[in-house]
């Protein structure tokens, strides 16, 4: 920004429709998220009337010309500084990636059962996290008298189902019971442990339950809703995990947790065209674009490898169908298809699933 009011130069303001938002207030009173501008509406020969924010917090009326050389020259029907104002067109990409350090930790926890059947039970026990990524909880039981233990893991407040139950009988290692699960941020977990009837061994018997929290960073997160949905910058490659934590005691396909939103901003005429370059091997992704106002936009699949776009592993590049006017646009991602959010290590050899470890990658482009 330049003009009548130099303590405001290098202020940069987004204008998405017909609104501008300030991202770096500069030296002005503004903050970052104000509506600069607000109501612009075109008229003839590049000229526009709009509302202005002034630094009172009041809006003015003002009009907007601009020029062929990308500047544009704002009046405002207000005497002061600031009321003559040249701007320059900055096409930046935005970029919401918020990087965090992973929050791994681990604990556990000595106690005695008395007698057969006996329950304890630990409210909260596996603590919520703050990772906005998520991640997940590995919890193993074991004893010292070779009894079979029994597990009972629930989201923190629901008392409908768990997430895991069931003793150790007939696995691979009826002492100990080991599982994980995938952890939602926010979401504590409550535990019970018990000392279950298949073996009595008529005498108290000492048990201890270790837990671990696996973080995974994902600097988009939270953004499971289509309002959440995060800038990310054009021809870059994108990564993210397709990981859905358990906020209840079930995780359903369409559970606001299976989804990924992102924003895209483009400057001139164009279709959008989203290529998914890295899938887990264990999860099929569904990828979608939208108007801001959430009517998705038709577009055309390619597929790049894994047999079928709808198979796990899959990828494959989305483009719209037709050329979209300027302004931004939203990719949502859903975790679609089978995928495994609990694990039992001594049932048919279960194993952590490639998803859980592994980001997804993709690139956001734009072609004639």
């Amino acid at each position: 920004m330049g003009g009548n009011n130099p303590d405001y130069n290098g202020m940069l303001v987004n204008i998405v429709n017909n609104s501008g938002t300030v991202l770096i207030p500069a030296g002005s009173s503004f903050k970052i998220g104000d509506i600069k501008w607000k109501d612009i509406e075109g008229q003839d020969n590049n000229k526009y009337t709009h509302k202005e924010l002034g630094s009172d917090s009041k809006y003015y009326d003002a009009s907007m010309r601009l020029g062929t050389d990308d500047t544009l020259r704002i009046d405002v029907g207000n005497a002061g500084a600031g009321n003559e104002q040249k701007w320059v067109r900055q096409l930046s990409e935005l970029n919401e990636c918020t990087p965090y350090q992973v929050g791994d930790f681990s604990d556990s926890l000595e106690a005695t059962w008395g007698e057969v059947n006996e329950i304890h039970s630990y409210p909260g026990l596996l603590p919520a996290v703050s990772d906005a990524g998520g991640g997940y909880y590995t919890v193993l039981l074991t004893n010292d008298s070779g009894i079979v233990p029994g597990l009972t893991i629930r989201a923190s407040g629901d008392k409908t189902g768990v997430i895991l139950n069931g003793s150790a009988a007939g696995t691979d290692n009826t002492e100990a019971r080991k599982v994980s699960f995938l952890a939602h941020p926010g979401i504590s977990y409550d535990v019970e442990a018990e000392y279950t009837s298949y073996i009595n061994v008529n005498h108290p018997v000492n048990y201890t339950l270790e837990w671990t929290f696996t973080g995974r960073m994902d600097c988009y997160e939270p953004n499971d809703y289509m309002s959440e949905a995060k800038s990310i910058p054009k021809n870059q490659t994108i990564e993210a995990y397709a990981i859905t934590g358990y906020t209840k005691n079930s995780n359903v396909s369409g559970d606001p947790q299976t989804f990924d939103y992102y924003k895209v901003q483009i400057f001139e005429p164009a279709k959008i065209k989203m290529e998914l370059l890295q899938v887990p091997s264990t999860v099929n992704l569904n990828v979608k674009i939208f108007t801001p106002d959430g009517t998705q936009i038709i577009a055309d699949r390619e597929l790049i490898s894994g047999g079928d776009t709808h198979n796990d592993g899959a990828k494959y590049s989305s483009t719209t169908n037709k050329v979209l006017n300027p302004g931004t646009y939203i990719i949502s991602v859903e975790v679609g298809g089978s995928r495994k959010t609990k694990i039992n290590y001594y049932i048919n050899n279960e194993t952590i699933p490639e998803h859980w470890t592994k980001p997804y990658k993709f690139k956001v482009n734009t072609v004639q």
